[in-house]
């Protein structure tokens, strides 16, 4: 028994490590060099596969005999569906209807295996979704109103599931097995190369030895891992067990410490070059390049984190809280000559995606060469040998299997919202109510956005409101890079938002906290991100678009509303504000992010500057 353990253990090993190499073989174009012309769906069919074998075949949890022949026969039905995918496709989507029998084996086994796998990985919330579309599609016709349509049989959707290159072969199982798998390996590399360890000591001296510089730490190396990792979640439980401890010996109350980890593993996934997997699904769905997404995504999430940074300061100084010093780590000397280890591969990153205009996967590989090639020479703080990069195309993925089986449902629920008419009847009722107000709709449009949210990966939920919520914002007149990157910030805030906010219960056993409580307090953490995406909605020069005057005037107010409205929530502002003055300093801020902000920015200055006058006037 311990040897078919072992054999198993090996072979998930295998199809994880065969994931990675395939991903970079086709990122660098090996079937093109190798004179093979092979559909992406062949490709990606193939690395979901392999990912959903590795699931079952390293499930641990499983107990008995029964339990793990179950696995086994699961892990082998999904080879054979990647293999028969990769091998069968081009014939399967050009005739599914003339080959009934093997599409429909095809597409069950595809939809048992990848539902099953995402139910171990992710949970039920997309799974039970998924089952409900497909209930739906089969008895629409018995649904009364706007919401009717026409019912299609259970086998044509199984073969639509299996063969389309609309469904669970689509774009956002491609997106993941091309560019997302590539980037999670980046990371990888990083922390081998001990790139991860040089930036949480480079944190730790930026935030320096001030009041709450333990926090404003976790900050920084929170928020830049979290957008490498592109799971809040994941990146609370791996930086946390360090942060949260620090922050607490530190002064900060528990619910605080796990509110500021799990805000700022959640604002990795807004914050460039990488967000997480969403932005490359945004640049896919806008048919934009990715650099663009980038470029958008700059003021928004500078912005998100100032106003964290800025709240730690104000609540440091309210509560005369230390530095911890004794989390200082290595000086600046020590991490002089480590810091090329990092600043190349990001280098190499940004120079082929702005200046070469590289697809991201290709940049992403090459940026991943150099960073082997430093760990080989050994010009990090660890030397990165053969069996270490090894281990990290093995743990790639390994860690994408859920990314992928995410997309690949994802697909399946957009493919059977579009087949079945409901996306249309759900756009029409969104556009009823938006003819009647667009702050309704968008409200709306809001709180449906984090209630779907709820429980399922950023990437899961984008797309899923992508497909319902976004297309509604822009029959009605948004722009499309406004409508779906305020779907996208709401679709996040479910992290942090109650009931059920993931990235925030993660953190609260950590911190010793009631998990309702650091939601809350993770909220007004990140009280800017409910607010953002109303803003870049009638101000779209937040996110770079218009004239270069209008985008810096326009960054240049919702900068200065940022400290006005997080004095108002703390309380302090160098000195303690009565509630007069923060209502007043509450006020104006909001007033600075209206869609005529500018108009009340100077205002706004000259008010705080009477008012810091008049407390010097009246102190002396």
């Amino acid at each position: 028994m311990a040897t078919f353990t072992r054999v198993r253990r090996l072979c998930a090993a295998i199809a994880g490590g065969l994931v990675t190499v395939i991903a970079i073989a086709y990122a660098l174009d090996g079937p093109l060099y190798a004179g093979v012309l092979i559909y992406p769906e062949q490709v990606a069919g193939l690395l979901l596969g392999l990912s959903v074998a590795a699931v079952f075949l390293g499930n641990r949890h499983q107990r008995g005999r029964a339990g793990r022949a179950v696995d086994t026969v699961l892990a082998i039905a999904a080879l054979w569906v990647g293999i028969h995918l990769a091998v069968r496709f081009p014939v399967l989507s050009e005739g599914a209807f003339f080959h009934p029998e093997e599409s429909l084996l095809v597409g069950l086994g595809l939809a048992v295996v990848t539902l099953e796998a995402l139910r171990r990985t992710a949970g039920w919330s997309l799974v039970i979704l998924c089952a409900a579309l497909g209930v739906y599609a089969v008895l629409a016709d018995h649904v009364p109103g706007l919401l009717s349509g026409r019912p299609i049989p259970p086998a044509d959707i199984l073969r639509f599931i299996g063969t389309d290159s609309t469904a669970a072969l689509g774009a956002p199982l491609q997106v993941a097995a091309f560019v997302v798998v590539l980037f999670i390996l980046f990371g990888r590399l990083l922390v081998s190369t001990g790139g991860a360890e040089v930036l949480t000591d480079a944190a730790r001296q930026l935030a320096g030895t001030r009041p709450g510089a333990t926090a404003k730490m976790a900050v920084i190396a929170s928020g830049f891992m979290g957008s490498i990792s592109g799971s809040a979640v994941s990146n609370v439980m791996s930086t946390g067990v360090v942060t949260i401890p620090a922050m607490k010996n530190a002064g900060f109350r528990p619910k605080e410490a796990g509110a500021i980890e799990a805000v700022a593993s959640t604002g990795g996934q807004i914050m460039p070059p990488v967000m997480g997997a969403a932005a490359f699904l945004m640049a896919e769905f806008l048919q934009l390049p990715y650099q663009a997404i980038i470029v958008a995504a700059i003021i928004p999430a500078s912005l998100y984190f100032y106003a964290v940074y800025l709240q730690i300061s104000l609540i440091s100084e309210r509560n005369a809280l230390g530095a911890h010093d004794t989390l200082m780590g290595r000086s600046w000397r020590q991490i002089a000559p480590h810091i090329p280890v990092v600043i190349v591969p990001m280098a190499t990153l940004l120079t082929c995606l702005f200046l070469l205009s590289m697809p991201a996967s290709k940049a992403v590989v090459w940026a991943s060469i150099i960073l082997c090639v430093m760990g080989l020479l050994r010009l990090g703080p660890v030397r990165m040998g053969l069996a270490a990069l090894v281990a990290a195309l093995v743990d790639t993925g390994r860690a994408a299997a859920e990314i992928l089986t995410v997309c690949a449902v994802a697909g399946m629920v957009i493919g059977l919202l579009s087949i079945s008419g409901l996306s249309f009847g759900l756009s029409f009722v969104l556009l009823g109510l938006g003819e009647g107000s667009m702050v309704l709709l968008l409200v709306v449009t809001a709180l449906v956005s984090i209630l779907l949210g709820m429980g399922l990966p950023t990437s899961g939920v984008y797309l899923l409101l992508a497909a319902l919520a976004a297309p509604p914002l822009v029959e009605l007149g948004l722009g499309a890079l406004e409508a779906h990157f305020f779907v996208f910030y709401f679709g996040l805030l479910s992290m942090i938002t109650p009931p059920v906010a993931l990235a925030a219960f993660a953190a609260a056993p950590i911190a010793g906290a009631k998990p309702m409580e650091t939601a809350l307090a993770s909220m007004r953490f990140g009280w800017i991100a409910f607010i953002l995406p109303f803003v870049f909605v009638y101000r779209p020069a937040l996110l770079m678009e218009g004239p270069w005057y209008e985008v810096v005037l326009t960054g240049f107010s919702a900068a200065v509303a940022v400290p006005l409205v997080t004095g108002a929530l703390v309380g302090f502002g160098r000195v303690r504000l009565n509630a007069v003055q923060r209502g007043g300093a509450g006020v104006m801020g909001a007033l600075c992010l209206l869609p005529v902000g500018s108009l009340f920015l100077t205002a706004g200055i000259a008010t705080v500057g009477a008012g810091a006058i008049w407390r010097h006037i009246r102190s002396t």
